[in-house]
């Protein structure tokens, strides 16, 4: 097969596909790049980012660099299908609350957003940026993600321990 078979059998798994999980997202990085999957896959009804990645992980010599993408979706793009987000390593940081809000606006069936805390990392003992999620600070995030919108979508916010 040559590499226009193979870009258009991607093309069309892409497509096809109903179940993303991008992870080992920096949490430095911007996150709207990943709604070009979602404008990509118009069937996919579940999509979880994992920003769980620490800066301190050693990167193996054949991975990517770091490299913060922006990028912005297509004027007018929404999304039907998709039923679920989930943020894997959620921060109350203003950058993932937009981009939740974004999609949230795009994807007009969505039903449920899932957010969960980061674990601690082991290699590092980073325990400072993990703080208890208490009930006001999860009636702060809901209130927040759903300010100024009409959307019904439930909201999850889940304390890993």
């Amino acid at each position: 097969m040559d590499s226009a078979g193979t870009s258009e059998a991607a093309h069309c798994y892409i497509q096809k596909s109903v179940r993303c999980v991008p992870s080992g997202i920096f949490h430095e990085c911007d996150l709207s790049w990943t709604l070009f999957i979602l404008e990509a896959a118009p069937a996919l009804q579940k999509f979880t980012l994992s920003r769980t990645r620490h800066s301190c992980a050693e990167t193996p010599e054949d991975s990517v660099e770091k490299t913060n993408v922006v990028w912005g979706p297509s004027k007018g793009f929404k999304h039907f299908n998709l039923k679920r987000l989930g943020v894997q390593g959620f921060e109350e940081e203003d950058k993932v609350t937009n981009y939740i809000r974004l999609v949230m606006e795009r994807a007009v069936g969505l039903k449920r957003i899932v957010l969960r805390r980061e674990l601690p990392c082991e290699s590092c003992h980073d325990f400072e940026r993990i703080s208890q999620v208490d009930e006001a600070r999860r009636r702060r995030v809901k209130e927040r993600l759903t300010q100024g919108s009409s959307s019904s979508v439930e909201i999850i916010v889940q304390q890993i321990r």
